[in-house]
């Protein structure tokens, strides 16, 4: 009858890393007939999760209650019995259940608990990694190792989780501001976006913190579209006297060009080769 629980175990674990539900799963080699004629029934309700055989004379001397249970999320196997009434040899049923050959029902229950557990933080762990997977922006449970229960509060918004609310609501904030910003991520001015609750000054869609230094970026484009200006009129203008271009920055000054060079004061000029007094 060991041998055969044996081969039964064996059976059960090949399902198991088959990935089917044990609780619906019975060996494959099951026979009635077989553990009838040495004596044993099937207890009821057994499949590979807790599968069980029982004597057909529950008042024999020799023959035991014995059961193998398999973890279904970790498929940790276990044997327990429970000894006959008034056993012969008890060595038996220590060898094969060990410490869990007992009429007390203490660590087979344990054993239960600790599967039930198992079984119960892979479903909560499942639940929320499925809703997860669907970017959702709300609160859920995960499994608390604490409580050995699906209680643990977390807060999830799209990518990110949280374990509090007001994390959770800084983080919505924070990914609602940067989605606001994006709009503007060639614009150049000052802008207030009100899901940021705050002023931006952006130059290309860069913010450059303070309407200062926007207007130092602003400066130094004008600048650099004046020298631009002036350099084309340096090689295509004729000699001569010309205005600044618009510019808050020297280039706005008035300037002279001599053969292609220019000039910045008018003693300079007067002592250039193009000069006629």
């Amino acid at each position: 009858a060991k041998i055969l629980m044996d081969s039964f175990a064996a059976e059960c674990l090949r399902d198991f890393r088959l990935g089917k539900d044990l609780s619906t799963t019975s060996p494959s080699t099951f026979s009635e007939k077989k553990i009838n004629a040495l004596g044993f029934k099937k207890s009821s309700n057994s499949k590979c999760n807790n599968f069980s055989i029982e004597p057909i004379n529950a008042n024999d001397n020799l023959y035991f209650q014995m059961d193998f249970r398999i973890g279904s999320e970790s498929g940790t196997l276990i044997k327990t019995a429970t000894p006959s009434v008034n056993p012969s040899d008890s060595n038996s049923c220590e060898l094969w259940a060990g410490d869990l050959c007992s009429t007390s029902d203490i660590g087979k229950n344990n054993w239960d608990n600790k599967f039930a557990i198992e079984k119960n933080k892979a479903k909560c762990d499942s639940d929320f990694f499925t809703w997860k997977n669907t970017q959702p922006s709300g609160q859920s449970n995960m499994w608390d190792d604490s409580a050995n229960s699906c209680t643990k509060k977390v807060w999830v918004h799209k990518n990110y989780v949280a374990d509090s609310e007001s994390k959770y609501q800084d983080i919505k904030k924070s990914e609602e501001c940067d989605s606001a910003k994006n709009n503007y991520s060639t614009f150049t001015g000052e802008k207030y976006i009100s899901d940021c609750e705050k002023t931006f000054y952006f130059y290309n869609g860069l913010d450059m913190g303070s309407k200062n230094l926007m207007e130092v970026k602003l400066i130094e484009d004008n600048e650099i579209t004046c020298k631009v200006s002036r350099e084309n009129k340096r090689l295509t203008a004729s000699n001569g006297k010309y205005v600044g271009e618009q510019s808050s920055g020297t280039c706005g000054n008035s300037y002279w060009i001599c053969n292609q060079k220019i000039l910045s004061s008018l003693d300079q000029w007067e002592e250039s080769a193009c000069y006629t007094p």
